[in-house]
């Protein structure tokens, strides 16, 4: 077994074990090039897939692809653990509004499911990736439950496939772009060359080149490769698009809890609250509170200030910090 074989071996029974171990929570996996994945489990089952090079192109497409418009305006967010997951739980709050039924958006999770472990199998054959599992971090409410294992075998078996055509090694979230223009003129039909010159321009992943022709993607590279094994087409890597959700401002629930923090700003309060390991401090003098939150700043930690008894309990299970005072 040549070693991007046994690299992908490895990888895809250490995904497998957590199946079988009945897993509930986070596996979170790294790559070198600082790539990251989130997979959630339930009981051995596959719930979420996230993360990766094109985390929100990748919904922005799947959304298209299955003809879902969103409007942020119209979506709230109750709580930190929302806005972290939001991708999952606008799904949740389209199932809760009754827009699409679970049947109609299990389908979709899958798709999600799907392309994330491709791409996390494809980078184990080229560089090594590190695994952290987080018995904590569990996802509710749960729309759905995949088979963890057939999901894994369907994942490892398209990489085969890729790596039997002899396109392992290109990522389809790379984007295609026209490297010679006038050879691909000479060589190409009229009809060839016009496509190709309007369509790949280096902006749109292959991916959502496919869904956008309505193409199955496997046939669309290897229609490209021919072009691209001659230097007249590119491949290039293009950067994830912002966040849907980066520019929303929190709900009134959240508002309320943010008065409670500090007085820096809006922005800040929610980075530290969901970036930094929290440090809360439960007193009801404002003194003691902006004292302590002086010093544990001091030293990157997030600070949670509770001056009010009765959300102590509420606040604390939700944001779980690190430690409290």
């Amino acid at each position: 077994m040549d070693t991007d074989n046994l690299a992908v071996y490895s990888l895809v029974e250490q995904l497998r074990g957590y199946g079988r171990k009945q897993f509930t929570g986070k596996l979170e996996l790294h790559s070198v090039k600082d790539y990251k994945w989130s997979i959630y489990y339930c009981h051995g089952r596959l719930v979420w897939a996230a993360g990766g090079a094109h985390h929100h192109r990748r919904w922005r497409r799947l959304m298209g692809k299955y003809k879902l418009q969103i409007d942020f305006n119209k979506i709230s967010f109750r709580t930190i653990e929302e806005i972290r997951l939001w991708d999952y739980h606008v799904l949740v709050i389209l199932m809760k509004r009754m827009v699409l039924s679970r049947e109609q958006i299990t389908p979709i999770i899958e798709v999600f499911v799907q392309e994330v472990l491709f791409d996390i199998i494809q980078c184990a054959a080229n560089e090594k990736i590190t695994y952290y599992c987080d018995f904590e971090d569990e996802i509710t409410p749960v729309i759905s439950l995949i088979h963890a294992e057939h999901a894994i075998d369907q994942a490892h078996q398209e990489w085969l496939t890729w790596r039997k055509s002899g396109i392992a090694d290109f990522s389809p979230n790379l984007a295609p772009w026209i490297k010679r223009p006038s050879q691909l003129k000479e060589e190409a039909s009229d009809l060839t060359y016009k496509t190709l010159i309007t369509i790949l321009d280096g902006r749109r992943s292959l991916r959502e080149l496919s869904t956008w022709m309505k193409k199955d993607l496997l046939n669309l590279v290897q229609s490209l490769m021919a072009y691209y094994h001659r230097g007249m087409i590119g491949l290039v890597e293009v950067a994830d698009i912002e966040s849907p959700v980066a520019e929303l401002s929190l709900n009134e629930s959240l508002r309320n809890e943010s008065t409670q923090l500090s007085d820096s700003s809006q922005n800040q309060k929610k980075i530290d609250l969901m970036a930094r390991p929290l440090i809360a401090c439960v007193d009801d003098s404002n003194q003691v509170c902006a004292t302590i939150e002086q010093i544990v700043s001091e030293f990157g930690f997030g600070f949670l200030g509770i001056r009010d008894s009765i959300n102590v309990l509420p606040l604390l299970v939700e944001l779980k910090p690190e430690m409290v005072i």
